[in-house]
């Protein structure tokens, strides 16, 4: 939870309290001048000396009247001189209106009559108080154990979060090691060969050793394995690069649509020797927008090679752009077989292919990855669909907001 988020959770929580409060407030007041004032009234013939004042039940009111009457039934102890200049200090800050009130019942009462109505009153006023400040009391203890449950649940989130992180990036280790494995053990194997024939004839020649044609594929096939290897190093780097916190996109005024038709134009020549076909749906006008130019190439480019790479021959990629709803919105589909719904799930979460599509298309599943973390950084959504269309049966579908001129 950011700050901002943090901020709206405290002000609402915090409103709504204060509404209780002020309910609270409400029925309590309503309760003390309509029953028990009146009560009081009528049936002992007692007037509060907060009814009528100024403020009413309020807390400075209630404390003035508690210490105001503790210094009376302390004065009524003392010898006169001294309970004379007490009682007069007192008067001067409890105010007249108080004072006038709890006088005016207590003038014609005798001595104990006197004390018995003073502490009497006084201890009403307490628990008096201690009501009102009871829903403040509550309001506090409900805010903070809010608080506390709050900050206990994001810390729960943090840990599951960090156990997640965790995980991932084990099992991230682990797939590298493993689809690092398969290239090396057989780089290992054809070079121990070449090694081995090292006392065989020269290249070209017969006799024991591997024949120029047979070290010419064994070269060749550790020369492909070593690039498989670098290929995927360069994926995970640039992963990691992405994830890293000090990471920002270098973006640039750029035309997106301009873009898109270069990227296209870069690849046509690799779909026409696979057999398959890649059709531009670009408009012609100009769309400028901050964008990482090479990052977002490489968006575009991973997208293109997962359709050149996952589809058989025959198969018609469509690049799609155009205005939607006040976004820019981009689609790389093609008209061939469906991703499988558990692939589809995690498609976008690194190594999530199965060892076996590994192995035999080549894939590590990281170029998903990166592409939503770019797409991402630009403020935009990287998402798959595959329902609801006629000319093709899936489409990677990239949302932009369109940035102000």
């Amino acid at each position: 939870m950011n700050h901002a988020e943090w901020k709206k959770f405290l002000i609402k929580r915090f409103l709504f309290i204060l509404i209780l409060v002020g309910i609270s407030e409400s029925l309590l007041d309503w309760f003390y001048e309509g029953v028990v004032f009146p009560w009081l009234s009528d049936s002992l013939h007692i007037e509060f000396f907060a009814v009528g004042m100024e403020g009413g039940l309020s807390i400075e009111v209630l404390c003035r009247g508690v210490l105001y009457l503790a210094v009376m039934g302390i004065c009524n102890g003392l010898p006169d001189v001294a309970g004379f200049a007490l009682r007069t200090f007192s008067e001067s800050w409890a105010g007249s209106t108080m004072t006038g009130s709890i006088s005016s019942q207590t003038v014609q009462m005798n001595p104990v009559q006197r004390n018995l109505f003073i502490w009497g009153t006084a201890a009403l006023t307490v628990l008096i108080l201690l009501t009102v400040l009871l829903p403040y009391v509550l309001a506090a203890f409900a805010f903070g154990q809010t608080v506390s449950a709050q900050i206990n649940r994001l810390k729960e989130q943090e840990q599951q979060g960090k156990e997640e992180y965790d995980r991932r990036r084990n099992l991230l280790l682990s797939d590298v090691a493993h689809d690092l494995k398969t290239p090396m053990t057989t780089v290992a194997g054809y070079a121990r060969i070449l090694l081995d024939e090292g006392e065989a004839p020269p290249f070209g020649e017969r006799g024991n050793g591997i024949a120029r044609e047979k070290q010419r594929e064994y070269l060749e096939t550790i020369y492909n394995k070593s690039m498989q290897m670098g290929d995927l190093l360069d994926l995970l780097f640039e992963y990691v690069k992405l994830e890293s916190e000090g990471f920002v996109l270098n973006k640039t005024r750029t035309d997106l649509f301009e873009l898109l038709r270069g990227c296209v134009a870069g690849v046509y020549m690799d779909f026409e020797e696979q057999g398959m076909e890649v059709i531009p749906s670009i408009p012609e006008q100009e769309v400028f927008m901050e964008l990482d130019a090479v990052q977002f190439k490489r968006v575009i480019n991973n997208l293109l090679s997962n359709a050149l790479c996952h589809n058989p021959s025959g198969t018609r990629v469509w690049v799609m752009a155009e205005a939607e709803d006040g976004d820019i919105v981009i689609r790389v589909c093609d008209s061939g077989e469906v991703i499988p719904p558990e692939t589809a799930k995690y498609m976008f979460e690194p190594f999530v292919l199965g060892d076996e599509s590994r192995n035999s298309k080549g894939g590590s599943g990281l170029g998903l990855s990166i592409a939503r973390k770019v797409v991402d950084m630009h403020g935009g959504s990287l998402t798959l669909e595959q329902e609801g269309w006629e000319a093709y049966t899936k489409a990677f579908v990239i949302r932009l907001v369109v940035n102000p001129d």
